[in-house]
């Protein structure tokens, strides 16, 4: 089977409507691109059941930047309607068909619920009010304050752990996945920051309205002194 070229118009009906399907983003002014094209072309012949789409970026440039394309070649593998892969560079032959092998031995129905539950993790509220937080506090969830260390220390939430913002991308790993975590700062604003960062690495985080301020002035008890971690 050969390759098949998509536009805007076709793209997306192609995508929903077969089972895998690759698509090569290209130009024909581009050296890489002129060199993956038989690698690409001799997967599509050797894998019938698979459909191979093509789109020129160049005559389709608003699809092209809606798929996010910064360079090229680009490819992309889709399965039941779910991006599971892309990269981009010139792949070679061997390193073409480990995508299709990977792809084809995906378990769909675990693909599925990863996308469905980033969806509702997505879609929950962003904040977490004062009284949320409370309950959540007594149950022992993890919280971590994203205040710099001289704030920490004049005052935070019992069990707090500090993780000033600048670090919350590097600090990520230490914290616990598959559970909810707080994240509270002075009044709420650094917070929804660091909240939106880490919903995007893929944990349930919740922001502190209010933040230690709400905190302190509804009399709940604050703690002075040194800097718990989120290494302990």
């Amino acid at each position: 089977m050969s390759t098949t070229t998509l536009t805007r118009s076709d793209f997306e009906p192609t995508i929903v409507g077969n089972d895998i399907v690759l698509v090569d983003f290209w130009a024909a002014w581009c050296g890489p691109c002129r060199q993956f094209a038989p690698v690409y072309e001799a997967a599509a012949e050797k894998h019938p059941e698979i459909v191979f789409g093509k789109v020129d970026t160049e005559a389709e440039r608003e699809l092209a930047s809606a798929a996010n394309i910064t360079s090229i070649p680009t490819l992309m593998a889709f399965r039941e309607g779910v991006l599971v892969f892309s990269q981009p560079g010139a792949l070679p032959a061997a390193a073409l068909e480990q995508v299709i092998d990977a792809v084809q031995g995906l378990d769909m129905a675990e693909v599925h619920r990863q996308v469905a539950a980033q969806q509702a993790l997505q879609s929950a509220p962003l904040e977490a009010t004062q009284e949320q937080f409370v309950e959540a506090h007594a149950q022992g969830r993890t919280v971590i304050d994203v205040r710099e260390p001289m704030e920490y220390r004049a005052g935070h939430v019992p069990g707090a752990l500090l993780v000033p913002m600048r670090q919350v991308a590097e600090k990520a790993g230490e914290l616990p996945q598959g559970e909810p975590v707080y994240v509270i700062c002075a009044s709420g604003n650094r917070s929804k920051s660091s909240t939106d960062q880490l919903r995007r690495m893929g944990f349930e985080a919740y922001s502190v309205a209010g933040g230690t301020s709400a905190w302190a002035n509804a009399g709940r008890e604050i703690v002075t002194g040194p800097f718990p971690t989120a290494q302990g």
